[in-house]
């Protein structure tokens, strides 16, 4: 996430309310065991993007004694000064036995936004003003097909509003694909193999990954592209407790997209340190890694650095046309059993900075 002027002179509260009970239901059969467990957070922070926020969040985490992964069903909802809002129900279940396993997400989101334009050099005196209003579903089941080898149907529906918008901005004069908002249909299909050890904070283990989504007006689409995914992800246990993580991620677009959809990067989680969505293009290319370790009780930090661009065409990537950044962050175990992290992140870009406070690890 970029910060403005103003925001660089600004203090970042973070969360100042946090509390945590956890309830744990224990049963056990002749066969199997259940672990249960609730975790809600009440958080206050503050932005200068959003002003004073408060909101809940909270984490139900079920494991199976058969299972080496606990399934997951998290929900948040968060109201801001600057009246944005954010309400998300997201759900990673395992069930026959882990044979199948079911990600879905719906998301409900008003939310006051900056846009600079599509490219990877747009400028900053292109940053202008918008509110969108997006209603979005997504959901994989995938099917383990042999040993860490897993896929299966994917699908996706969006519908975005764009309202709000600068009077002589890009997006108010109408050449800005999306800039009228509109609705997503897709339909596609992902494979990988995945030997991570833990899905929320791995040690150890491989996740490659390739999701392929078709995009069309017989689906009732007012986009027609395809939009192909490439995400590796590698974790090496260095020292005893000490983890190298690393990942690579792609995204090819082939057709016409809204703006909202296009390849991008910043955030709390591909290449931290810059504004989620400030460079955005057809297509975009990023690699990032951090370095994990313990320092004392429950608390842990992490040094992290990345890398990406976009483009229009992938003829376009360059050496010489990728954003760096990089940051330090602080962790604390919620859940050391789980490996469930409250992270602390503050990366840096070029001219760009921003703090990110959230659960689990950026991947």
């Amino acid at each position: 996430m970029k910060l403005s002027d103003m925001a660089r002179r600004s203090i970042i509260m973070g969360p100042v309310l946090l509390c945590c009970w956890t309830t744990v239901l224990l049963s056990q059969d002749t066969s199997r065991t259940t672990l249960s467990a609730i975790y809600p957070l009440p958080i206050i922070f503050y932005t200068p993007e959003t002003g004073i926020a408060g909101g809940a969040a909270a984490l139900y985490l079920y494991r199976d004694s058969t299972l080496s992964r606990a399934s997951a069903v998290t929900g948040d909802i968060i109201y801001t000064q600057k009246k944005q809002i954010i309400l998300e129900l997201s759900g990673d279940l395992y069930f026959r036995g882990g044979t199948y396993r079911l990600l879905a997400n719906t998301k409900f989101q008003k939310y006051p936004n900056k846009f600079f334009g599509v490219g990877n050099d747009t400028p900053e005196s292109n940053e202008e003003n918008y509110t969108s209003q997006k209603v979005l579903f997504e959901a994989v089941l995938y099917r383990n097909v042999l040993s860490h080898m897993n896929a299966g149907p994917a699908v996706r529906a969006e519908h975005s509003s764009v309202r709000e918008t600068a009077p002589t901005g890009l997006l108010a004069s109408g050449v800005i694909p999306g800039s009228k908002g509109g609705s997503l249909a897709g339909i596609g299909f992902v494979a990988n193999w995945d030997s991570r050890d833990n899905t929320i904070a791995a040690q150890s283990g491989s996740l490659y990954q390739i999701t392929t989504l078709l995009y069309r007006s017989s689906f009732g689409s007012d986009y027609s592209y395809t939009d192909v995914q490439i995400d590796t992800r590698n974790f090496f246990e260095v020292l005893a407790g000490q983890v190298l993580a690393v990942q690579a991620a792609a995204e090819f677009i082939d057709g016409i997209a809204p703006f909202y959809g296009m390849a991008n990067f910043g955030g709390q989680n591909l290449v931290r340190g810059y504004f989620d969505g400030r460079y955005r293009d057809r297509n975009g290319i990023a690699v990032q890694a951090e370095y994990r370790f313990p320092v004392w009780w429950r608390f842990g930090m992490v040094g992290f650095a990345g890398a990406a661009q976009v483009a229009n065409k992938v003829g376009q990537f360059g050496l010489k046309r990728f954003w760096f950044a990089g940051g330090i962050g602080l962790r604390f175990a919620w859940n050391p059993e789980e490996r469930v992290n409250l992270r602390l992140d503050y990366g840096v870009g070029r001219n760009s900075s921003g703090m990110y406070i959230t659960v689990t690890e950026a991947f």
